[in-house]
């Protein structure tokens, strides 16, 4: 049976027996030195997603965390996850694979209510991409058992706020106020599902603000020691 990351924000984490990415699409690309492959149905698309993978590489290896298997990426109009349903995106640990919608279905999947509506939609594929790359590296730098699903997420979501940039992750925050050094209590499973902007933005006021957010970030996902007190 698989074992989901619960995900209110659309975008999840699958470890399951069975491929659930989507078949090549007419654009392939091969992306970051092979790290990456890519297929969508355009090679403008596939080309964006390869750009947005790439950067999100580059701040994952900022906290120490780097590729060691390649890993395929499938762009689809809908990604269908085997719990949530229509999603921005997810992880499949097992065929190491991620699944992202298409920028074209962005309005229809995001939630009512949502700031990314108010985004530009290439801004809003940087995020889902780094969101989903960053569970494809923690799974290739952590053991994704021993972590609670909204470990996860937090590491997730971090580097999601990270990929939107300074202009659009202002947005963000103003659009679902949080406290503004965060606040570990948050980091739970009930808030990503009921409040997945407040969950993201509370994630990132707790990286950007610690002493040390890389080191916060090899925290929770049990890279040096044990996990973060409360």
């Amino acid at each position: 049976m698989a074992a989901t990351i619960f995900s209110g924000a659309a975008v999840a984490l699958v470890l399951s027996g069975l491929s659930l990415c989507g078949a090549a699409r007419a654009e392939t690309l091969d992306c970051a030195d092979g790290v990456f492959s890519i297929s969508a149905e355009s090679g403008d698309v596939a080309a964006a997603t390869c750009t947005a993978a790439t950067s999100a590489l580059t701040a994952l290896a900022e906290c120490g965390l780097e590729p060691s298997r390649r890993v395929a990426i499938s762009v689809v109009d809908v990604p269908m996850h085997p719990q949530l349903g229509a999603c921005l995106g997810f992880f499949d640990t097992r065929a190491e694979c991620i699944e992202a919608a298409d920028p074209g279905h962005y309005a229809a999947l995001l939630a009512e209510g949502d700031a990314r509506h108010d985004l530009p939609v290439d801004i809003v594929l940087r995020g889902v991409v780094a969101h989903e790359v960053t569970h494809a590296l923690a799974a290739q730098n952590a053991d994704v058992a021993m972590i609670a699903p909204a470990e996860h997420e937090f590491v997730a979501s971090v580097f999601e706020m990270n990929a939107y940039g300074e202009e659009a992750r202002a947005a963000l925050l103003a659009a679902d106020p949080v406290r503004p050094k965060g606040s570990r209590g948050m980091v739970n499973s009930g808030i990503y599902a009921m409040a997945p902007r407040v969950f993201a933005n509370n994630a990132w006021q707790l990286f950007q603000t610690a002493e040390d957010g890389c080191a916060l970030i090899r925290d929770f996902l049990r890279l040096d020691g044990p996990p973060p007190s409360e």
